[in-house]
């Protein structure tokens, strides 16, 4: 009888020491997991990344670089199927002039999307907190979007990394419109030659 309860009391410590010793195991597994992110961020190249690229510019310049994008996506679909569209019309009845005001007033449309971009750009800005004068948030909004060149002494220090985020629009957005004008001087050239008719052809070859 006591080496039956002997032999239970021992069953029931094993058991118990193999319990606390998973627990202990699980506890260690879970430290060291945890430890894991602090280990990565602790990492030289890490830390010199996070130094030239701070997490809040590259949220906040980031987040606005895909609005950006997303509206000058729509506007370009919208501007290339007025095109479209305006092009077939007046290749029923070419006329030189015509093809000039096409052009011209695609031009402008296309103008007016940039200027919405910076507006949008100078709004993020003030909003942010980041400038605090509308005027010199939109001049720098628009000298920075157009890549000719900012202050750098305008952006609060630890917020400079948005700078070049906006130059990086920038540089997207004017791109895609290149492609819309090399498509919309073709466009024009075709209506031209059509309304020279055999002409335009003869003097070509």
């Amino acid at each position: 009888m006591p080496n039956q309860r002997f032999r239970s009391l021992a069953i029931a410590a094993a058991s118990a020491g193999a319990t606390f010793a998973e627990d202990a195991r699980s506890a260690s597994d879970a430290t060291t997991l945890e430890a894991v992110p602090r280990e990565i961020a602790q990492l030289p190249v890490i830390q010199q990344m996070t130094e030239v690229v701070p997490a809040p510019d590259l949220l906040f310049g980031g987040a606005m670089l895909i609005v950006i994008m997303f509206i000058h996506a729509t506007s370009i679909r919208f501007t290339t199927n007025r095109l479209i569209h305006r092009s077939e019309i007046i290749m029923l009845r070419p006329t030189r002039w015509r093809a000039d005001l096409l052009m011209s007033g695609t031009v402008f449309a296309l103008l007016g999307v940039h200027l919405v971009e910076i507006f949008i750009w100078s709004a993020a800005l003030v909003y942010s907190g980041l400038i605090a004068d509308w005027r010199i948030a939109g001049f720098f909004a628009g000298n920075t979007y157009t890549t000719v060149g900012y202050g750098g002494d305008i952006l609060p220090i630890g917020w400079r990394m948005v700078a070049p985020i906006i130059a990086i629009s920038g540089l997207f957005t004017f791109g895609w419109t290149g492609s819309v004008l090399v498509d919309l001087i073709g466009r024009c050239q075709k209506i031209k030659d059509a309304a020279l008719g055999p002409a335009a052809g003869r003097r070509r070859i």
